[in-house]
């Protein structure tokens, strides 16, 4: 949301930014030079009154949301403001939302956005919202996942890897259902010259120091020398650039960030097949192998080992043009276009 934002701004648009005070998303904000605002506590007294008493002198022709819970509330504020109601979804929806409530809810929404069709398809069958409101935009990536590649062997020295040494790497959160462990059990099937790097931190506040657990795991496996961990790091652009190979391990992600990533940094990814991956690889030139399913993904990257040059560089540009979709230049005419025609149809919530 916050990139949008700064995107949109930058395009000369008014935008406020409702953020927690001292959250990541408002401390970033400020960074960025955005114009901020706090959010309200909508659970401290009833919507009406919260919505009521937070709109004072904020003016605005779209809301733009990005969270389902905000519906309720979200919806109020757009009425009293005469704006339209956007959602920006990014996840699943596992339930069908068609109960009385929930038709009260979505009906003020004038438009539906989702990241993915698969997304689309998932709204329109599990909640009230229908096709003419629904719309398939990409998450967007900045510009600089699309700059000239430097030299592969900074970031390679800091492995310390042996010479002809190929890596393959996974970007994320450690954790039991990204699927960390399967990667050092496929590591375990591969031959010696081939090497993992996991850059992420433990995920916070679920009492598990996975990061102990995968380290235990690689030892067990014998593979604790070609499997290397680093902490997250706000810069992973140099980590794609490393990269012989690209690995989305999790048991289902909706929209892999991760994934436009390495694919815009014209590395050959392997994905899980669950969730938004399939549509992501699909467009994007990669290769797809059952979540949990080690000697699986041993062998998809056995297969990108093999894969001669000329196969290798129109899997690479298949990746980076599908990735290109979600570019500044690509999506902000895309988003105006969008809005205007909120705005201009007069169609409020």
């Amino acid at each position: 949301m916050l990139v949008m934002a700064r995107w949109m701004r930058d395009a000369g648009h008014r935008v406020e930014v409702a953020v927690p005070v001292g959250s990541q998303s408002w401390l970033q904000g400020l960074e960025w030079e955005l114009s901020l605002t706090p959010t309200p506590d909508v659970l401290s007294r009833s919507l009406r009154v919260q919505a009521s008493t937070w709109i004072p002198r904020k003016r605005c022709d779209v809301l733009w949301i990005r969270d389902r819970r905000d519906l309720a509330f979200a919806g109020r504020v757009s009425r009293n403001l005469g704006a339209a109601l956007v959602m920006q979804q990014a996840m699943q929806i596992p339930h069908v939302k068609k109960a009385p409530w929930h038709w009260l809810r979505y009906r003020r929404v004038d438009a539906w956005v989702c990241g993915l069709q698969q997304l689309k398809a998932e709204c329109l069958a599990r909640t009230p919202i229908d096709e003419a409101r629904c719309h398939v935009l990409p998450l967007p990536l900045d510009d600089r996942w699309f700059a000239p590649a430097d030299a592969r062997s900074a970031f390679r020295e800091a492995l310390e890897l042996p010479e002809g040494a190929w890596l393959v790497g996974t970007v994320g959160r450690l954790d039991p259902k990204k699927g960390q462990r399967t990667a050092l059990q496929a590591l375990a099937h591969l031959p010696e010259h081939v090497h993992w790097l996991f850059v992420g931190d433990n995920t916070v506040d679920n009492d598990r120091d996975e990061r102990a657990a995968l380290f235990e795991r690689a030892q067990s496996l014998g593979v604790a020398d070609r499997a290397h961990f680093f902490n997250a790091r706000a810069d992973v652009l140099p980590v794609y650039d490393a990269l012989d190979a690209f690995v989305m391990t999790s048991d289902s992600e909706t929209i892999g960030t991760v994934t436009l990533e390495a694919l815009a940094r014209e590395v050959p990814v392997i994905g899980t097949d669950a969730g938004g991956t399939p549509e992501l690889l699909d467009a994007g030139g990669g290769q797809l192998v059952p979540p949990r399913n080690a000697e699986a993904l041993a062998e998809a990257v056995i297969v990108l080992m093999q894969e001669a040059p000329e196969a290798l560089a129109v899997r690479k540009r298949k990746g980076r043009d599908y990735a290109a979709k979600c570019r500044p230049s690509q999506l902000i005419p895309a988003w105006e276009e969008l809005l205007a025609s909120l705005v201009e149809s007069g169609r409020k919530a």
